[in-house]
C-alpha cells in the first residue's frame, strides 16, 4: 500500500460499515482539535476522532511517534496530501461543508428541569447484593405504578437533586437530573421486575430512579455565531468548582434562547476587591471588562436550562461564569 509523509499504511482492519480510511503518525505540536480540522475542515469533530482511536485515553496528551486511524466522511474536505492515496476516489470536494460536532454519548448527558420528572421505579438490590452496581449485573427494581415497565425495552436508571443559584433577576430554581445507566428489562413480576445493566456511566445504587429511555442524536449541526444571549454556568454534572476541559454543565437559559450546536464564549468577570491594594471604596475602584476564558458548546435544551460541553478553556471556568 502507498505510504506518504506523515501517513502509514497497517493491516489492520477498519470497521465495517465506515468510509475508507489510513493512519496517520502523530508530529510534534499536533492535537486532536488540530487534526479535526485539517481532516474533516471541522474542529468540532475531535470528540469522533477521539472515540475511533480508544486507544488516546485523554484527549490532551497524544505522542508523537503513535498512529491514529482517520476515517473518511463522504462531506470530509480532505487535505490536499490525503487526496493523493489511492484509495480516496473523489473526483471533486463539496463547495460547502457544514461543520458538525459528535459525540458518541449524548444519551448519557444530564439535564435540569423545573421540577423533577415523575420515575417509573426504583432499584431495590443487585442480584448478587453488591453496594455499587455496574455494566452486566442483574437488578432488582420497585414498580412505582405510574408507567409500565416492558421486558426487552431500554430504559434510564438516574438519580435527581435541587439547584438554587441567585442571579440579577432573582433566584434560579430546579432539579438537576442525572443519568447513571442505560438498563434492558428482562421479566416484569407482581410486585417486582429485572433488569440487566447494559451500559454503566456512574455507579447504581440502592433508591436510584427508573425513566424512559431517550435516544439523543449524537451529531449536532455547528453554529458558530449565534445571535448573542445573557446567560451564566450554574453547575457542572459533579458539582465540580472548578469546570476543566470536556465536563458536563448547565446553564440558566433553556430552548426559547439557544438550540443544540450553537458555539458560545465563556466570560470571566474581574473583581477589583480580589486585590487588597486596589481602593474598596466602590466609587474608586476600576472596572475592567469580562475577559474570555473559553468555549462550550450547547448539547440538549430543556424549558429552564441547557446542558453543555466546555470545548476549551485559557483560564479556570466556574459556575456564575457569564457566556454570550
Amino acid at each position: 500500500m502507498l505510504c506518504l509523509s506523515g501517513f502509514a499504511a497497517e493491516d489492520k482492519d477498519f470497521v465495517p460499515g465506515e468510509d475508507s480510511g489510513f493512519y496517520y503518525t502523530i508530529k510534534k505540536g499536533d492535537t486532536l482539535w488540530d487534526l479535526s480540522q485539517k481532516f474533516y475542515n471541522s474542529e468540532w469533530d475531535w470528540p469522533g476522532l477521539w472515540e475511533m482511536n480508544q486507544e488516546i485515553k485523554n484527549p490532551h496528551w497524544i505522542y508523537p511517534g503513535k498512529k491514529i486511524r482517520i476515517f473518511l466522511k463522504e462531506n470530509a474536505a480532505l487535505n490536499p496530501e490525503v487526496a493523493k492515496i489511492e484509495e480516496v476516489k473523489q473526483e471533486q470536494l463539496p463547495e460547502k461543508i457544514t461543520p458538525s460536532f459528535s459525540f458518541s454519548e449524548m444519551d448519557r448527558i444530564g439535564f435540569i428541569k423545573e421540577k423533577a420528572d415523575p420515575h417509573l421505579g426504583s432499584v431495590i438490590r443487585d442480584q448478587d447484593d453488591k453496594i455499587m452496581m455496574s455494566s452486566n449485573d442483574i437488578i432488582y427494581i420497585k414498580p412505582s405504578g405510574k408507567g409500565t415497565l416492558i421486558p426487552g425495552d431500554l430504559y434510564h436508571v438516574f438519580s435527581t437533586s435541587p439547584v438554587k443559584k441567585k442571579t440579577k433577576e432573582g433566584t434560579f430554581s430546579g432539579v438537576k437530573h442525572i443519568i447513571h445507566a442505560r438498563i434492558e428489562i428482562l421479566e416484569h413480576k407482581t410486585t417486582y421486575a429485572t433488569a440487566k445493566v447494559v451500559k454503566a456511566y456512574r455507579e447504581i445504587r440502592e433508591g436510584n430512579l427508573i425513566m424512559a429511555y431517550n435516544k439523543r442524536e449524537p451529531v449536532l449541526t455547528v453554529d458558530e455565531s449565534p445571535s448573542p444571549v445573557k446567560a451564566k454556568i450554574l453547575c457542572s454534572e459533579d458539582d465540580n468548582l472548578v469546570i476543566n476541559d470536556h465536563r458536563i454543565a448547565f446553564i440558566d437559559i433553556g430552548r426559547a434562547h439557544v438550540r443544540p450546536g450553537q458555539i458560545y464564549s465563556v466570560m470571566r468577570r474581574i473583581d477589583s476587591d480580589e486585590n487588597s491594594l486596589w481602593p474598596k471604596n466602590a466609587k474608586d475602584q476600576v472596572k475592567f471588562n469580562p475577559i474570555k476564558a473559553g468555549k462550550l458548546i450547547v448539547l440538549h435544551t430543556e424549558d429552564v436550562s441547557s446542558t453543555v460541553m466546555i470545548l476549551s478553556s485559557k483560564y479556570e471556568i466556574n459556575p456564575d461564569d457569564t457566556i454570550n
